[in-house]
């Protein structure tokens, strides 16, 4: 995920977080991984580079288009389909050596049973030897422990502004927050969109993922798996 007060691009971030996931994973090449969500398919396309078998799924019809798009300029040729996570498809049913979710997202839902139902679609994607990976950056402990980042200002690279405000509510165990973009006077250029994530501990985590199946559930500190 994003590193506080550390520069690096976009390309050497996907670089460090797709390598990272292999290094977890321990898949052979080849494999096949689902990506979900995928967003606009950054990590799909760097994991299909390097020798993977990827599929990425998304519900957001614009994200998909920007893709299909890179991943056209970069000649590298992912699968990527509109899925709902809480309903993937029965024809994707033990097809995957390994499903990951990268960079917050998990938790999109209100209702706790379509959350729960999410991890289930996961488990239900994989071989019987299939691995998911989970990864956030924000957690109820980090919170505590003041080892996330919240708000914050990040220049990207064409010097526009992303300028995110977050509210953690203890209550709801949800985080609470927006996000939009300027250019490097201020000026808007995506106004602020609002969000709403459901944040889970390490132990609601584990006792989720045993809940729909899982037998085994490491939880680790970063891409090196402290």
């Amino acid at each position: 995920g994003y590193l506080l007060n550390q520069r690096e691009t976009l390309e050497e971030r996907t670089y460090r977080e797709s390598h990272g996931v292999l290094n977890l994973l321990e898949l052979e090449r080849g494999s096949r991984i689902l990506d979900a969500p995928c967003g606009y398919g950054r990590h799909s396309i760097a994991l299909t580079n390097l020798g993977y078998d990827v599929t990425g799924i998304d519900i957001d019809q614009d994200h998909l288009i920007k893709a299909y798009k890179d991943s056209d300029v970069k000649k590298i040729h992912p699968r990527f389909c509109k899925r709902d996570l809480r309903d993937i498809g029965k024809e994707y049913c033990g097809q995957f050596d390994a499903v990951i979710n990268m960079f917050y997202s998990f938790g999109f839902f209100q209702l706790e049973e379509e959350n729960v139902k999410v991890m289930r679609e996961f488990y239900n994607c994989l071989k019987s030897d299939g691995k998911l990976l989970l990864h956030t950056d924000v957690s109820p402990e980090m919170i505590k422990n003041k080892t996330t980042v919240k708000d914050s200002i990040r220049t990207l690279e064409n010097n526009h502004k992303l300028v995110i405000l977050e509210n953690y509510n203890s209550q709801t165990k949800r985080m609470e927050g927006s996000w939009e973009t300027t250019d490097s006077i201020g000026k808007i250029i995506f106004p602020r969109a609002f969000y709403s994530m459901r944040i889970y501990t390490g132990d609601e985590f584990k006792y989720m993922a045993k809940d729909v199946g899982f037998k085994h559930v490491d939880i680790l500190g970063s891409f090196h798996g402290e």
